[in-house]
């Protein structure tokens, strides 16, 4: 009688090849999780820090441009959490610049005039409220944009106006 020599019991099985695979499915779907995740948060972040950055350049322009005139004259156009903004330099009666929203597009504008004198908008996220309000010597603007992602930005600036008589 032939003896055939036993067998080397030391290899994987099938069952447990299987349950490794399964254990290692289980660890690569966990960290693709984790790194969609972290990639959506960093995507509505910089959505939402660059319309923060485009309210805060408007702002800054407005606030700008106040301080360098004597008067300002505010217009509810189309209503009043949409206004226009005009301003006088020193000297004149006649404005000299204009900020307003644009019902067309839902963004602010600014230049020479509302027709021809347009510089096109001034940002790229829609505007949802641009309210001013100006007194004798204070002009005080507040915006509310939405974000690419859906959030709503605010940002309010006031600046008073230098050009003045005394």
């Amino acid at each position: 009688m032939i003896r055939l020599p036993a067998l080397d019991e030391r290899g994987l099985t099938l069952t447990e090849l299987m349950i490794v695979a399964m254990i290692g499915v289980l660890v690569l779907l966990t960290m693709g999780g984790f790194y969609l995740q972290s990639q959506a948060t960093w995507l509505d972040a910089s959505s939402q820090s660059i319309t923060q950055r485009e309210a805060t350049m408007v702002g800054q322009a407005i606030a700008d441009s106040v301080r360098s005139c004597n008067s300002a004259a505010v217009a509810f156009t189309p209503d009043p959490a949409h206004c226009q903004l005009a301003l006088c330099k020193f000297g004149s009666v006649t404005p000299s610049y204009y900020f307003w929203w644009n019902p067309v597009d839902s963004l602010i504008h600014s230049g020479t005039d509302t027709g021809a004198g347009d510089q096109g908008p001034m940002l790229q996220s829609k505007v949802e409220r641009f309210a001013v309000s100006a007194n004798r010597t204070l002009v005080t603007a507040d915006l509310s944009t939405r974000a690419a992602t859906g959030q709503t930005i605010g940002l309010s600036v006031s600046a008073v106006m230098r050009n003045r008589n005394p």
